[in-house]
């Protein structure tokens, strides 16, 4: 008998994996725009926010923070206080790549490290602030 918390959990790891999808070919999008789409960005970003959500309510820390990190990142690119650069998109694809990788182990998930994606986010920003 399947218990109420694996059925949740099921259906997290099942729109996580599509939300990713939707995330990576988002980017991949935004990456060969001429112009930021304001319509994609905030599609990309409400995908990134509800990964973090989801990971929030099923308690799966290293998840939510790394999808944080990568929502933070889209919310500036949405309210245009960074702009879209190779840098910044190759640092969300190896993010949602991470996530797609914790989600598969979701079980041993809160135990891998996330630092280099993290620091990859963070340092694509500042670099993308330097101009």
């Amino acid at each position: 008998m399947t218990r109420p918390a694996d059925h949740v959990l099921e259906v997290f790891l099942e729109e996580t994996s599509e939300r990713l999808d939707s995330i990576e070919s988002g980017l991949l999008r935004l990456e060969k725009a001429a112009e930021p789409e304001p319509g994609l960005i905030n599609s990309i970003f409400r995908d990134a926010h509800s990964v973090k959500a989801g990971a929030n309510l099923l308690k799966l820390g290293t998840i939510e923070e790394l999808a944080h990190k990568l929502e933070n990142v889209l919310e500036q690119i949405r309210k245009e206080r960074i702009p879209v650069t190779e840098m910044i998109i190759t640092a969300s694809l190896e993010a949602v790549d991470k996530l797609r990788e914790l989600a598969r182990d979701v079980e041993k998930s809160d135990s891998v490290s996330i630092r280099l994606h993290t620091a990859m986010l963070e340092m694509s920003v500042k670099k993308s602030l330097e101009g």
